[in-house]
């Protein structure tokens, strides 16, 4: 069950552009105690509050830095590069 737990956790704090060992330690470096069931089923019954802690997480950990969203050209470029890359290895 831990496994399971750790994978939904995981999946969670990468929506929100944060991997699970930084999440984790911010959590221990903010005193957080909530166990992993408890994180587990917060990020899939709460996505709220599992944002909150997530946000709290990201503060308190510089790894946990906030995803840099590109915007206008940077964005378009960015798909071009990579359906053009994806094309290059099915060649």
């Amino acid at each position: 069950m831990r496994s399971l737990w750790i994978e939904r956790i995981n999946a969670g704090t990468r929506l929100h552009g944060v991997n699970y060992g930084n999440f984790m330690h911010g959590l221990m470096k903010e005193n957080i105690q909530l166990n992993r069931k408890v994180l587990s089923e917060l990020s899939m019954h709460e996505p709220y509050s599992f944002k909150a802690l997530v946000d709290v997480s990201r503060s308190a950990f510089p790894g946990n830095r906030a995803p840099v969203k590109k915007e206008g050209l940077a964005a378009i470029l960015s798909k071009v590069t990579h359906v053009i890359e994806k094309d290059l290895i099915n060649v």
